[in-house]
């Protein structure tokens, strides 16, 4: 059997299984951003799955349970707003001079700060030494806090060091991942482990940190309005002060929210009824603006455009969308790289452009940053990476939370 064919076959097994246990998972009340997190994870180390025919059977039994959870169940049907079409709109053909993996264009390298396959950093200041692979779990994300770094892994462990580099936190949150979240403007930013929200800002020493204890079930979103948005049972409730909340009532199940233009991204339906689709909530109602086939995954800094993926998909992306945030028009989509590329869950924007990482379909392991334009245009947006290994598989692209 060729490569070519384990990774089809590997591929169709994954997303069954991840089918599978989503439908057992239906009535669970797991964070769905968590739950995504770790879709991404799994995604990060497929590759190195494809070796042989072993691998390709064992994937197929060892997904976590829970990767792809149903949202909430909601007591009513999502309200009659505008159902945006599946339909994309047609991206326009890149002509540039070079190409690089799966023959897409070479274009200006991204400005994101970023971690590369092989634990190298890109456009930023060092992390303390040695800490993009601590005791074989490599960086899930960092941010600059209070002169310092906070850095999260992919076993769940946090660690803050201060600005001499000395380890001031060193915690595991064995519920949900560890979760780091950074406002528009960036200058705030807050983390989550366990039952504990924290807030402050990326400069300083220390100052003006924030706490507050949340609920297991309540996962960090970002920043909304005047203060921390978390996920709640009943919606999204906004952490104002140490004592005080506002809870935003909708039947979205939130994974991603703006502060830039007040709004909450995610899922409405279930599972286990046939009904998902990807949705947009107004920040400050609740209100249902339009739900449809494509699931917001990141906003654009200003708030005005949100990347996309097919709601469908449970396995690697198919595909990328920058949608109209407000009325989930497709605005732009990356063309089809079906045989070429495996499309990955790091996803994120750099002034302009929706940043992501995919990887070369040809067994070769070889990664590298793509991105799309509001124009259609994409391009690959980084050197090539073979993908570096330890013992938990290989470690795709970490961007640094902004």
């Amino acid at each position: 059997m060729s490569i070519d064919d384990l990774n089809r076959e590997l591929e169709q097994r994954l997303r069954s299984s991840l089918n599978r246990q989503a439908d057992d998972q239906s009535g669970h009340g797991a964070d769905l951003a968590d739950v995504f997190g770790r879709a991404r994870r799994i995604r990060r180390r497929r590759t190195a799955l494809v070796a042989s025919a072993a691998a390709v059977a064992v994937a197929a039994v060892a997904v976590p349970a829970g990767v792809l959870v149903a949202s909430r169940d909601t007591s009513a049907p999502p309200p009659p707003v505008s159902t945006v079409s599946s339909t994309p709109t047609p991206t326009p053909t890149q002509t540039a001079s070079g190409a690089g993996l799966g023959g897409i264009a070479m274009g200006a390298q991204t400005s994101l700060t970023y971690i590369d396959p092989a634990g190298k950093l890109h456009n930023g200041q060092a992390l303390p030494g040695g800490e993009y692979d601590a005791g074989g779990f490599p960086v899930n994300a960092f941010t600059p806090y209070h002169g310092g770094w906070l850095i999260t892994y992919d076993d769940g462990v946090l660690r803050q060091y201060d600005s001499s580099g000395k380890l001031v936190v060193n915690g595991t949150n064995a519920t949900n991942m560890a979760t780091i979240v950074a406002s528009d403007d960036g200058t705030q930013t807050a983390w989550q482990i366990g039952q504990d929200v924290y807030a402050g800002i990326p400069s300083g020493m220390g100052n003006g940190q924030q706490q507050w204890q949340v609920d297991q079930s309540t996962g960090l979103l970002g920043f909304l309005g005047g203060g921390v948005a978390v996920s709640d049972g009943h919606g999204v409730r906004v952490l104002t002060g140490p004592t005080s909340s506002t809870t935003i009532h909708t039947s979205v199940t939130a994974t991603v929210v703006s502060q830039s233009d007040d709004l909450i991204g995610g899922i409405v339906g279930t599972v286990k009824k046939g009904d998902q689709q990807g949705a947009m909530a107004d920040g400050t109602t609740g209100a249902v603006l339009w739900h449809g086939s494509w699931r917001p995954v990141a906003f654009s800094p200003d708030g005005k455009y949100v990347a996309a993926v097919p709601v469908v998909d449970n396995g690697d992306p198919s595909a990328i969308a920058i949608l109209d945030a407000r009325t989930g028009a497709v605005v732009a989509r990356t063309q089809d790289v079906s045989g070429r590329l495996y499309l990955g869950w790091t996803i994120a924007w750099d002034d302009t452009r929706v940043v992501f990482e995919a990887t070369a379909a040809d067994g070769s392991q070889r990664q590298a940053l793509f991105s799309l334009d509001a124009g259609g245009r994409m391009a690959q947006v980084s050197a090539a990476s073979g993908a570096a290994k330890n013992d938990n598989g290989p470690i795709g692209f970490v961007f640094m939370t902004r």
